[in-house]
């Protein structure tokens, strides 16, 4: 779409003519949600700060709301449609000329037509600012009451087109619509009934008796109930159907058509498949799937490449996630870029895949969580612990590390004549029987396992971003954030692993505190390889015996130090507003300033080194020099000030910085891999708390990210 669009069905999505999607903060984005589901109504400052900023001070609330303010004004001048009006103590937003999927949704589902009540549910692509929530009790109130009420207007039109196709006698039609219905009204008997009939009508009694087993499990196991007489007489009436006809020949479909949320094992059997969910995430949908009732949230965060559908075709992976939801509600996920997620989004920094993650425990509705990590993923596990604690329960690592490739100091990686043997390893056996050489020793004569793992990496990646995401991997360092999680930690480690060496595993023990070690015997990378019941019993033990705990008060930060090269106060002073312009688009929030030296916390470190290029680029347009000096580390909240080691090698490095430069520390750099921008080293500098000395960087530029 050319136009302007603002989109706030199943996530948030903006964008103006030709423009892209601004880097709006979360309160932002809520904020003019609110403001656009109430277009052209007047909304007091007052009543907005209250909402969006009713935990904070009254002169924090007034300035953040400010810097929200002037971030929306100005997406709004560059949009090429729309007003946003300030009056006085007034505010209000005119979506004028454009797309808002809100207002074309309620219009379209009031109409009477079919084809415009299937329009309606195309538009409703899911709940209301799906994914996105805010700590301030106000908002979410509003929030909750909206998505209801967007929710029963979807409901009502899958309700009436249920009815069409069902007197209209188009069966197919009438499991679509059912099914999608039932998927947000799980217990309506009514629409398993109808579903029932559908599947019969077009032969497939086996899809519909199978119907009758989910409607009777979810009645039992939410309500304590039966199904209903009629229901059961339904069944009754489709197994005598089936029986009577069990010596004629039927047509295939009715036979082994597999039943939603199930699917046919290669090699036989049936394992449950179940619903694949989708959250937006910055713009890309990722795919996840909720398995098990057990008291803990469990969310998996698999290596490399996934898929989360293909998973379930392998009777031993299988067996082990259906272990794991056993005692937890486990939660998978696919990453951006992989399986069932969007493909072709570029390569994915550590940040953006932990944004993903909290997107989805945010939609799973997750309020804490254990971590689960292995391989590749367990980088981003560890950064997620140190940055959103009070998310997180506890985190537990296998086949994990801290450094992707060797170093001096750390010199049990893979070195770069290793990793190239690796890629070239996958180029060339990409489609064939998978070697399970390094993988899974132990499986490497079942051919089963041997073509599931084949399949399972196709349906998982191309080739070329398979060897792009490896390399990936390969930049990972991680080793500067361990002292900043402070949550349960097990880390298990097989002794024989031909990837990740138990030095590698030793080491995170080592520098995560309070982290419990286990070595394993075996040599399998992959958590379904031998003893794989050894290591469910390990991580069942630690997660029902650690939780629960209370959640750390510190921690990871993006700190930036800013200096304003301008003479004078008033000069000073007229750089303000612009500095709080680019904050509250970055996320950033200002917490110290000192004649013209500011201080400016962030939760994800590329945003950090965004906002710093941002604000040097728009002073410079007035003639005035900024140098910015950024680090990562931990910090702890006073009040709304922040203190800690982030804070001070901050603002040590500022000194290093040149006139119109923003530098970085060692760790900032090694922690966005994939984000696009390069460096150029600059120097050393001796920090409390680091053995030697620290690495800084100067930003150069950004580059396009490649990926096939």
């Amino acid at each position: 779409m050319t136009g302007p669009h603002l989109y706030l069905l199943g996530g948030f999505d903006f964008a103006g003519v030709g423009a892209s999607v601004p880097a709006f903060s979360r309160k932002a984005r809520a904020m003019m949600a609110y403001l656009a589901l109430q277009a052209g109504h007047s909304q007091s400052r007052e009543k907005l700060a209250a909402l969006f900023w009713g935990l904070n001070g009254e002169a924090q609330a007034r300035m953040s709301l400010r810097q929200t303010v002037s971030a929306i004004r100005k997406a709004m001048q560059t949009s090429g449609g729309g007003r946003f009006l300030t009056e006085g103590a007034s505010i209000a937003l005119h979506l004028d000329d454009f797309d808002f999927d809100v207002a074309r949704f309620e219009t379209l589902a009031t109409s009477s037509s079919p084809e415009d009540l299937e329009l309606a549910l195309d538009v409703y692509r899911g709940d209301l600012l799906d994914g996105l929530g805010l700590k301030e009790e106000p908002f979410e109130d509003w929030l909750r009451v909206e998505r209801e009420r967007l929710r029963t207007i979807a409901i009502a039109a899958l309700d009436r087109l249920v009815a069409h196709y069902s007197a209209s006698n188009d069966p197919s039609s009438g499991v679509r619509t059912a099914v999608r219905l039932l998927a947000m009204e799980p217990l309506r008997e009514d629409i398993h009934r109808a579903l029932m009939r559908a599947y019969a009508a077009q032969g497939r009694i086996n899809l519909a008796l199978k119907q009758y087993e989910l409607c009777r499990d979810a009645l039992q196991r939410d309500l304590a109930l039966p199904p209903e007489p009629e229901t059961h007489q339904l069944y009754e009436t489709l197994r005598a159907r089936r029986t009577g006809s069990s010596s004629q020949t039927r047509h295939p479909a009715a036979i082994t058509e597999p039943s939603p949320g199930f699917q046919a094992k290669a090699g036989g059997g049936e394992s449950t498949r179940p619903q694949t969910h989708y959250v937006k995430s910055a713009g890309t949908n990722i795919a996840y799937q909720v398995t098990g009732d057990g008291p803990i949230d469990l969310l998996y965060v698999q290596g490399w490449v996934s898929n989360l559908d293909v998973a379930w075709d392998s009777q031993r992976y299988s067996h082990v996630l259906k272990r794991l939801g056993s005692f937890s509600r486990l939660i998978r996920i696919d990453k951006r870029g992989t399986g069932l997620s969007d493909r072709n989004v570029g390569l994915p920094t550590l940040e953006e895949r932990m944004e993903d993650v909290r997107a989805v425990l945010d939609a799973a509705g997750s309020r804490r969580t254990v971590l689960f990590g292995s391989s590749e993923g367990a980088p981003m596990c560890m950064l997620f612990a140190a940055t959103y604690p009070e998310r997180t329960a506890a985190i537990v690592l296998t086949g994990a590390y801290a450094r992707g490739s060797w170093a001096k100091d750390y010199p049990w990686a893979r070195t770069v004549e290793q990793v190239q043997q690796d890629v070239d390893a996958v180029e060339r056996q990409w489609g064939k029987p998978a070697d399970m050489s390094n993988a899974a020793p132990s499986l490497i004569e079942n051919m089963i396992e041997r073509e599931w793992f084949a399949a399972y990496l196709r349906n998982s990646a191309s080739p070329a971003d398979a060897i792009a995401l490896w390399r990936w991997g390969t930049e990972i360092d991680v080793r500067d954030i361990l002292p900043a999680i402070h949550v349960p930690t097990l880390i298990v480690q097989r002794t024989g692993d031909r990837w990740v060496r138990p030095e590698e595993g030793r080491f995170l023990a080592a520098h995560i505190e309070g982290a419990r070690y286990v070595e394993l015997a075996g040599r399998d990378h992959v958590i379904w390889g031998e003893g794989c019941d050894r290591l469910v019993d390990e991580i069942r033990s630690f997660v029902t015996g650690v939780l629960p705990s209370v959640p750390s008060e510190r921690v990871l930060l993006s700190v930036l130090a800013l200096k304003i090269e301008a003479a004078g106060e008033q000069a000073i002073e007229q750089c303000t507003d612009a500095i709080r312009d680019e904050l509250a688009l970055f996320d950033g929030r200002e917490i110290r300033r000192l004649g013209d030296r500011l201080l400016a916390v962030f939760q994800r470190p590329t945003r950090s080194i965004q906002c710093g290029i941002a604000i040097g680029e728009r002073l410079k347009l007035s003639g005035v020099d900024a140098r910015a000096a950024i680090h990562i580390g931990e910090c702890e909240a006073c009040g709304e000030d922040f203190s800690g080691i982030a804070i001070e090698v901050s603002s040590r490095l500022l000194d290093h910085a040149r006139p119109g430069e923003t530098i970085v520390s060692r760790t900032v750099r090694d922690l966005i891999a994939g984000s696009g921008l390069t460096f150029e080293e600059r120097g050393k500098m001796e920090a409390d708390g680091f053995p030697g000395a620290l690495q800084f960087l100067a930003v150069t530029g950004k580059i396009q990210p490649m990926m096939g």
